[in-house]
Formats: C-alpha cells, sequence, structure tokens
C-alpha cells in the first residue's frame, strides 16, 4: 500500500491568511483610503461653515455627528493605510494614486471654486458661492473616481452636484434660505455617507 507524498516546496496557506488567493478579490481601491478622508475632510467643513444659520442646539448636533462620522472614517482609513503598505507587495494596485492626473484635477478645481466665487461676489450674490462649490466639488469627483478607480465616487459626484444645482433652483425661486441647507449641510452628510462606503472593499 503506498501513499501520495505531499508536494515539495509547497507550504499550507495558513488560516485567515488576507492575502491568499480566497482574499486577493476584495480589497480597498487605490487611493480609497486618502479618497476617503478627502472626502470627509469636505463633507465636515460643509456642515460647520453651512450651518451657522441653524439653532444652537440644531448646529451643536449637526456638528457632533459630521465629527464623529470623521473620526471614524480617519481612524479606518489609517488602518487601512497601514495595512496596505504591509502588504505592498503582495495587493494589485493600478499604481500610486498621486500622479500627474490627480494634481491637474485639483488644481482645475482649486482656480474654477476661486474665479466663480469672485464672479458670484462680483455679480452681489455670494450666497451662491455654497452651490457653486458644491457643484465643483461634486463634478471634481468623477475625475477622482477614475484616477482612484473607485466607481461608487460617481455616484457621490452626482448627488453632490445636484445638491449644487438645487441650491441655484432655490435662489431662483426666492428661497435663498434654503441655499445652505440644499448646497451644504446635505452635500455635506452625502460626502461623509460616502466617503464611509469608499472604505468598503470592493471586487478587484
Amino acid at each position: 500500500m503506498t501513499s501520495e507524498a505531499p508536494e515539495p516546496n509547497t507550504p499550507p496557506t495558513p488560516r485567515g491568511d488576507t492575502t491568499g488567493p480566497q482574499s486577493e478579490g476584495r480589497t480597498t481601491a487605490a487611493g480609497a483610503e486618502i479618497g476617503a478622508l478627502i472626502g470627509a475632510g469636505f463633507g465636515l467643513l460643509f456642515l460647520i461653515i453651512n450651518s451657522s444659520q441653524f439653532s444652537t442646539v440644531g448646529r451643536t448636533l449637526v456638528i457632533a455627528l459630521g465629527a464623529l462620522a470623521f473620526a471614524g472614517i480617519a481612524v479606518f482609513a489609517v488602518r487601512g493605510l497601514m495595512r496596505s503598505r504591509a502588504a505592498a507587495s503582495a495587493r494589485d494596485r493600478r499604481g500610486p494614486p498621486f500622479g500627474r492626473a490627480y494634481w491637474i484635477i485639483v488644481l482645475i478645481e482649486a482656480v474654477l471654486l476661486f474665479a466663480g466665487a469672485r464672479l458670484l461676489s462680483g455679480l452681489g450674490h455670494p450666497e451662491l458661492g455654497v452651490a457653486w462649490v458644491a457643484v465643483v466639488v461634486g463634478t471634481h469627483f468623477y475625475a477622482l473616481g477614475w484616477v482612484f478607480g473607485l466607481d461608487r465616487f460617481h455616484v457621490l459626484a452626482t448627488i453632490v452636484t445636484l445638491c449644487g444645482i438645487g441650491g441655484f433652483i432655490a435662489f431662483f425661486a426666492a428661497a435663498p434660505a434654503f441655499i445652505p441647507v440644499i448646497s451644504g449641510v446635505i452635500s455635506g452628510f452625502a460626502l461623509l455617507g460616502f466617503a464611509m462606503w469608499a472604505l468598503v472593499p470592493v471586487d478587484r
């Protein structure tokens, strides 16, 4: 009676091995952690700036929720960055997400934000600034979704852009008080929510 000899030089895969074939298909997209931090930072800033017209209790609640969400995102994003660096040689990455394309997007965004805000102020409608910011920030996430390989950012881009457009609609509907709520607070929570979603692993 004979038995088959084990294959030489084939060490067993330990349980819980995150680099084995069973787990290679699920991981965060390239740049997801940094992208989540960027989105969450914008979201918290939107809440802080645009909740000033709320009551003291309402503003405190909005900012507290935003701060808690940002803190949670920051913890998971930093942990994800540390894990990805430790396992960099075993992960299938598209390449560094912060290449020339990323910085071109950021430069265009900065120019549009500054020029648009100055133009609106010059026309006597500075209250439309937050709506313009939401449109620019929203559309720039379309490009970032491509750079980071994170298609779900396209959904975020659509929501925030629509919030910005909603602010312009509120202005033309003679309801300017709703501009910071629609374009600012709602956009802020959308950014925070999608920053959390960005950290969910995707199929590679």
